[in-house]
């Protein structure tokens, strides 16, 4: 049997990713489900064939008999997702920016509501992202640690564990898998774009800049798209980011889920014919969105730099704060 790359193997292969996150976090076994797609030829046969449960993390069960007539109401799941990197230590503005956010979010949105006729569950999605925290020089016991001390911040933050998915980015092989693909159908030219590679690869010089930073967007986008994530909490310097998953989806899903072939493959298969990625959606944080640099108030604050008295570490004693406050430079 000859196999090669087709739309039918990359939308299945995507699929089969989504599955295999799902398995990473809640715990089972997931090389199955992507044991399954590399049995997928191009035609379309397949020694074994994945069923719709398999290989989609929202598919639920229908119920029969009497359960099913009753049971009239449509309900869908939608999912936030963000995450910090683990360099450095969290400061002042991760905690507005972000986490506090992301407890807020957590907490309001613990019941189902309702929306055009149909109920909605929310489920939230936090992640440490140590491979982001790779693209530039660091020591690897350093981010070993300090990965597990950005989770311990999290939780001390107010991120329940019973309500919100907590994980580390590295733990789910499936985000560098579909970053592959999603590197394969990304033009280079958008890459091109991005400003924040511009200005640190300007700050580095490009010799010492690595491809990891070039492409971190395309990472990015692979975290969000994974868990099918409807909003994503994000600051103004993450927006174009943003807008670049957004485009990814749609040149994806219109390079591979579109026409009469599309629903032949996926009928075959045993799939259904909706479109592999769901676009997401920014929520901006208009207060304390961009908290600025005590050192430099034309930059914001972070934690790259090596100027500890340009940040508000969240772990700072009250006398050191008081002290980089009374340094600070102001407008």
């Amino acid at each position: 049997m000859k196999f090669s790359i087709g739309p039918m193997t990359v939308f299945l292969s995507v699929a089969a990713l989504r599955q295999a996150a799902a398995f990473s976090i809640r715990g089972g076994s997931a090389p199955t489900a992507l044991g399954r797609v590399s049995s997928m030829s191009l035609s379309g046969n397949a020694s074994v064939r994945p069923s719709a449960s398999a290989l989609f993390m929202s598919t639920k069960t229908a119920p029969n008999g009497e359960a099913a007539a009753e049971t009239k109401k449509k309900t869908r799941t939608r999912r936030i997702l963000s995450g910090v990197q683990p360099t450095g230590s969290l400061h002042l503005g991760n905690y507005l920016g972000a986490i506090r956010q992301w407890v807020e979010f957590q907490d309001n949105n613990l019941e189902p509501y309702e929306e055009d006729g149909i109920e909605y569950h929310t489920e939230n999605f936090f992640c440490v992202v140590d491979l982001h925290a790779i693209t530039m020089p660091h020591d690897p016991k350093e981010l070993q640690e300090s990965t597990l001390a950005s989770a311990a911040l999290y939780l001390a933050a107010g991120i329940d564990p019973e309500k919100s998915k907590v994980f580390v980015q590295s733990h789910v092989p499936a985000h560098t898998e579909l970053a592959w693909l999603l590197n394969c159908a990304t033009p280079m030219n958008w890459l091109e774009r991005m400003i924040q590679f511009k200005d640190k690869a300007k700050k580095q010089g490009t010799d010492s800049v690595g491809v990891g930073l070039f492409t971190y967007p395309i990472l990015m986008a692979a975290d969000i798209l994974l868990y099918q994530a409807d909003k994503v909490p994000v600051g103004e310097d993450q927006r174009q980011h943003l807008e670049l998953a957004r485009d990814i989806v749609r040149r994806f899903n219109g390079e591979y889920c579109k026409g009469g072939p599309f629903k032949k493959r996926c009928k075959a298969a045993g799939i259904p014919s909706r479109p592999t990625f769901t676009e997401p959606e920014a929520m901006i944080v208009k207060q304390g969105a961009r908290i600025m640099s005590l050192a430099d108030g034309k930059s914001k604050m972070s934690k790259s730099d090596p100027n500890d008295a340009s940040r508000i570490n969240v772990l700072d004693p009250p006398d050191v704060i008081r002290s980089k406050i009374k340094k600070c430079k102001t407008d």
